[in-house]
Parts: C-alpha cells; structure tokens; sequence
C-alpha cells in the first residue's frame, strides 16, 4: 500500500492543530472561574459540560485521524476515520450556525478534512 504525500502532509497538519485545540480546551476547562466574570460583562453564556465534552471529543476523533493518517495501515480504516472526522466538523459548524448564526468563514473548516479525504482518494 501507498499513501499519498498529501495525506501525509495534511495529517501532520491535523495532529498540530488538534493538539492545540485539545490543550485550549483543557486550559478553558481549567480557567472556568475566571471566565465567568468576562464572559458575564460580554453577555456571552458559559460553556456548558456539554460543550466541553463535545469539544474534547471532537479533538481526539482529529487527533486519531491526523495519527491514522500518518500510519496509513488500511485504506478502509483512514476512510472511516477520515468519515467521522468530516462529521465531526460538520456536527461543529451546525452548532456554531444554531448558536451564533451563519458566517462565511466557517467555510474554511472544511479546508483540511476536504485535504485528508482527497489525499485518501489518490492512495493506493
């Protein structure tokens, strides 16, 4: 079997970003008591347990693309994976439309996931 290098390249991408993301996560979990006060004088509600969970989640389904990606054991496992991770960002780009309403920029969500599933297409 033979990975493509953009697969490559792009899970590389993807395990930077979602170890950044995992670790932000992490410190806004742990800096809550702080945040109340600024988000309060904001108007903007809390993060619930809820959405930390689903932001911890989603986090470790891209680390485990970015990871499975790289290793490339089977195309059939980098396809299911790189599915999960496709709706993961989509279920993300939903409730960030639902709460805080459409923006153009949530188009570039779909920039990587887009990357990793054609760098699936061209492996052989």
């Amino acid at each position: 079997m033979k990975r493509s290098k953009l697969l490559t390249v792009v899970s590389i991408i993807i395990i930077v970003f979602s170890c950044l993301g995992l670790l932000a996560n992490l410190a806004m979990m742990a800096m809550s008591g702080t945040m109340e006060s600024y988000l309060s004088g904001y108007n903007i509600a809390m993060p619930t347990t809820g959405d930390y969970v689903i932001a911890i989640v989603s986090g470790i389904i891209q680390l485990l693309a970015g990871i499975m990606g790289v290793m490339y054991r089977s195309k059939k496992s980098v396809l299911i994976i790189g599915a999960l991770y496709c709706l993961a960002i989509l279920v993300n780009v939903i409730m960030s439309c639902v709460s805080v309403g459409f923006s153009f920029t949530y188009v570039f969500s779909f920039i990587l996931p887009i990357l990793y599933m054609w760098g699936w297409y061209q492996s052989e």
